[in-house]
């Protein structure tokens, strides 16, 4: 991470920033020690299975845009919500476009850096 997030309303951003910019690490880096992710097609990954579910969203050429942000924090914990698309490039080489609005929840770590947690784009869903 390159500056500390120090406000959960800084992740969104950082996110987008991060995965437009095709570093994993970046990515992860944004990410609490044992986050946990559904992906689109449902299912649920953390480790190393989610540091790959990244990089592969990064190789397939992913664009990711975030909408306006809704956080509610409460001492160590926020709940951020927002509108997202993104499009990778399909093994056929055509684009394809997902769009969901997320669920998301930041930690505030014992540093005062805000990471992701527990990243559900597919929201209540």
């Amino acid at each position: 991470m390159s500056t500390p997030i120090t406000d959960p309303a800084q992740l969104p951003p950082a996110f987008e920033k991060a995965m437009n910019s095709g570093n994993v690490d970046e990515v992860m880096s944004l990410l609490a020690p044992g986050a946990v992710m559904r992906t689109v097609t449902g299912e649920t990954v953390t480790g190393q299975v989610l540091r790959d579910y990244t990089a592969g969203t990064i190789a397939d050429n992913g664009r990711l845009s975030n909408g306006p942000s809704r956080v509610l924090a409460g001492a160590d914990i926020a709940l951020i919500s927002e509108e997202w698309t993104l499009e990778v490039t399909t093994p056929d080489g055509n684009r394809k476009k997902a769009t969901g609005t997320t669920a998301n929840v930041a930690r505030r770590g014992q540093d005062g850096t805000w990471r992701m947690a527990i990243l559900n784009p597919l929201g209540i869903a």
